[in-house]
């Protein structure tokens, strides 16, 4: 107790600690050390408890580092050119593959400019095939007019954005 009634810290270090641990590193422990730290260790709780920390870990690290399953320098060198290869392969294919993205972005806009050209003549056929059909109502008048138009030019701007997407490595 100290000099105000109240219990006296315990210790949690002791001065021989790291004597002790570079004892178990290197493999000393407990039959070539000294005896001064074996006496040492048998007198102080700490270093006990550091002992049987230490000697569990030390146990466990050696158990992992003997089941260790290091596969052969030959299979590493196999698996590194199989990467290789097959980035070259990718690497090479990119080009391609942008080309074919931009040949159908073009292809849809093609189809979609086609089509707005042709709805007058096939508007005008329809309404004049239809019974009571008005050939003189607007191009505008249809119904599917404005929802294909924002779809064609929604397709227009995320058709590159969704190639971009595709085609990045990331």
């Amino acid at each position: 107790m100290n000099p105000r009634g109240a219990p006296a810290p315990l210790d949690i270090e002791c001065p021989r600690e790291s004597d002790v641990l570079d004892a178990l590193a290197s493999s000393r422990w407990p039959h070539r050390v000294d005896a001064e730290l074996s006496n040492h260790v048998a007198s102080c709780a700490i270093c006990r408890d550091v002992i049987t920390v230490a000697a569990a870990i030390q146990a466990d690290h050696d158990d992992a580092w003997r089941e260790a399953n290091v596969p052969s320098s030959g299979q590493m060198w196999w698996r590194a050119e199989m990467r290789a290869r097959q980035d070259a392969i990718r690497h090479a294919a990119r080009p391609v593959n942008v080309a074919q993205g931009v040949a159908a972005v073009f292809a849809l806009a093609l189809a979609g400019v086609a089509a707005w050209f042709a709805w007058p003549s096939l508007h005008s056929l329809f309404s004049a095939i239809a019974p009571g059909g008005d050939a003189q109502t607007t191009t505008f008048a249809s119904p599917l007019f404005i929802p294909i138009a924002i779809a064609m030019g929604a397709f227009l701007v995320l058709a590159p954005v969704a190639i971009y997407f595709v085609m990045s490595e990331k």
